[in-house]
């Protein structure tokens, strides 16, 4: 195929393009950006973001809410917060985007990909059960991977294209083997499980406002 093909083919694909997310700016989204701009608060903090940590937390039924400049670094501050150290693993699901995997290799520790359920496409969780019960002893508190001799830390649970985990049994298995519970609310926001929001059921919960989620 000739250059000129591929610039024709590259400029019919676009025409015909269907976009995942078209944003929706209707409201006072011009007003706040020029007040913004205005007064000079453009970065890091300033009336808007804690407003919007305020609301956030309202919203999701949790306690604190903090800013941060992703969804990839909200991921990272709570695995260090949760005390995620190298050589450590955490679980989450074979099927998600790959932040969740990244924030855990930033702290140097290991994702452990757990298979997901054929309806929702989030963690199996009686896969993960027999998982914890087949292939790992809880020792003194530290829950060990026999395949790897490592201990495992926590679950990140990544609430995928709309849908929740299955947080009741997640949380049992958590608290029945010493982990943490990380949520992953990137492609969820405003989900419920159970009549109440996920992000609100682990020990902490990262959400994202990034266009295609």
């Amino acid at each position: 195929m000739e250059a000129g093909q591929l610039f024709n083919m590259k400029k019919s694909s676009h025409a015909n393009f269907i976009p995942l997310s078209v944003p929706h700016l209707e409201g006072n989204e011009w007003k706040y950006i020029k007040e913004c701009l205005d007064t000079g608060w453009v970065s890091l903090v300033g009336s808007y973001v804690e407003r919007f940590e305020e609301r956030m937390s309202q919203y999701i039924g949790s306690k604190y809410a903090v800013a941060c400049a992703s969804g990839t670094a909200a991921l990272h501050i709570a695995l260090v917060v949760s005390g995620i150290k190298e050589n450590e693993e955490v679980i989450m699901p074979s099927l998600t985007f790959a932040a969740p995997a990244f924030a855990t290799r930033y702290v140097g520790a290991w994702p452990l990909f757990m298979d997901v359920d054929p309806m929702y496409w989030q963690i199996d969780v009686s896969k993960l059960e027999e998982f914890l019960k087949t292939q790992c002893i809880l020792n003194k508190g530290q829950l060990i991977n026999n395949n790897t001799k490592r201990t495992i830390k926590a679950i990140l649970p990544v609430h995928l294209l709309g849908h929740s985990s299955n947080m009741q049994p997640l949380r049992s298995l958590a608290r029945k083997y010493k982990l943490i519970v990380i949520e992953d609310v990137a492609e969820s926001i405003g989900a419920e499980y159970k009549g109440k929001k996920i992000g609100s059921f682990g020990n902490l919960g990262c959400f994202t406002l990034m266009a295609i989620k």
